[in-house]
């Protein structure tokens, strides 16, 4: 039995260490396009920010593939996989033969369309180990102003991340507020004051048209106003990496589609990771959740039912966590935009804010800024669909907390 698992972060790790929970000897492969053994994408901000170093980001010590026995391909990307053949294709041509594949190439950061300049010396694409490592190379050499084009949850991280380096940083968003897929605008007019505070500027309701320059970048243009400055970072979101799966008849939407078992519709191949398109916990929407600890369950789920277990995949968590100046900031669930019509409770004060959306007694939404004590608590509520209406009273007081043992989906005093 040979299996082999394309791509090399949250969900092809995972897969691999169960895999190997279970079968100590059949060969293993593991590809990953980049030149570095696994590492935390979750940290590449803190890397910018001077939080943590290199050798914190990395996820395992030297010895890791050897212990495992497991071959790492570094440096190769898969451009073709063979269902029927059970063989996938390098760029370089080569082809590697499966008994099982685990498909985990991950998602790629989005590049804006029709925007010129973006070749220019200065401008980075947020989101691997090497882009990260370009900004702080680049914030060594000098720089005195950066554009983050992207005001969403890696745009607000990394904006605050070079604001502590001592970059004057300005945060351009096509949309009227930030972290507008995470938190309602009220909320966020919150964290746009945070931001103002500590001296980032917001430009909202624009887009960048050009980035200008010669070689190296000077300034961009938006759409009736020019902003110098000599670095761009493009931090607009990710898209899954569904590239691989061309002419494959592998079946996907915005991601690829799997079932419970993280199975794909062709025999022996299985996916996981920002790569799919799954459901989630609170409602049972389909959807692309993107986040590191999905990514983990999925590959451990995916790697087990590789070996011939039989566990089924519960759905993905729907949970952001921002820490933006030392100011915490949690959601759960869907904005008020996504829901349309529901019950809202809030909660203002002048260091936090709290929002909980509701539909028939149920909470399907949460919004925390400045204090996310006790959110493990909604959120096994919102997993159960838990009835609240006889505690909504009492649902954002700070110190709010039932025991999980007492979580029933008919919540009673």
């Amino acid at each position: 039995m040979h299996y082999v698992i394309v791509g090399n972060g949250g969900a092809g790790i995972s897969t691999l260490q169960a895999i190997r929970s279970v079968d100590k000897k059949s060969p293993i492969t593991i590809i990953s396009r980049e030149k570095y053994p696994a590492y935390s994408p979750c940290s590449l901000p803190n890397l910018i920010g001077g939080k943590v170093d290199k050798p914190t980001i990395l996820r395992f010590d030297k010895q890791f593939y050897n212990r495992l026995n497991v071959k790492f391909l570094k440096n190769t990307e898969i451009i073709q996989i063979y269902p029927d053949e059970k063989e996938i294709k390098d760029a370089m041509g080569k082809r590697i033969k499966f008994d099982k594949l685990l498909i985990a190439a991950g998602a790629k950061p989005i590049t804006p369309k029709g925007i010129d300049g973006l070749g220019l010396n200065g401008v980075h694409v947020m989101g691997t180990l090497d882009s990260a490592l370009g900004i702080i190379d680049h914030i060594k050499k000098g720089v005195n102003q950066a554009v983050v084009v992207g005001g969403g949850f890696m745009g607000v991280e990394t904006a605050t991340m070079l604001k502590i380096k001592g970059v004057k940083v300005t945060i351009v968003e096509m949309l009227p507020h930030i972290l507008s897929r995470m938190i309602d605008s009220d909320l966020s007019e919150k964290v746009a004051d945070i931001l103002k505070e500590h001296g980032i500027k917001l430009l909202m309701n624009d887009t960048v048209k050009s980035v200008n320059g010669e070689k190296t970048v000077t300034g961009i243009s938006l759409g009736k106003k020019k902003l110098p400055c000599d670095m761009v970072v493009l931090a607009i979101g990710v898209t899954p990496n569904i590239e691989i799966i061309k002419g494959t008849g592998i079946k996907k939407n915005k991601g690829i589609i799997v079932n419970s078992k993280m199975q794909t519709n062709k025999k022996d191949i299985f996916a996981a990771g920002d790569i799919t398109e799954v459901w989630e916990q609170i409602e049972g929407k389909q959807g692309s959740f993107a986040i590191w600890p999905n990514a983990i369950e999925q590959g451990r789920i995916a790697g087990l039912n590789m070996t011939g277990e039989n566990i089924e995949y519960t759905g993905a968590e729907v949970v952001n966590v921002l820490d933006v100046f030392n100011t915490p900031i949690v959601a759960m669930g869907r904005t008020s935009q996504e829901i349309g019509k529901c019950k809202v409770i809030s909660r203002f004060t002048p260091n936090t804010s709290k929002k909980i959306l509701l539909k028939n007694n149920k909470i399907i939404g949460l919004q925390f800024v400045g204090n996310i004590r006790n959110t493990g608590t909604f959120y096994s509520l919102m997993k159960k669909g838990s009835d609240v209406s006889n505690i909504l009273d009492r649902l954002l007081d700070d110190n709010f907390i039932i025991n999980p043992k007492v979580i029933s989906p008919k919540m009673i005093e």
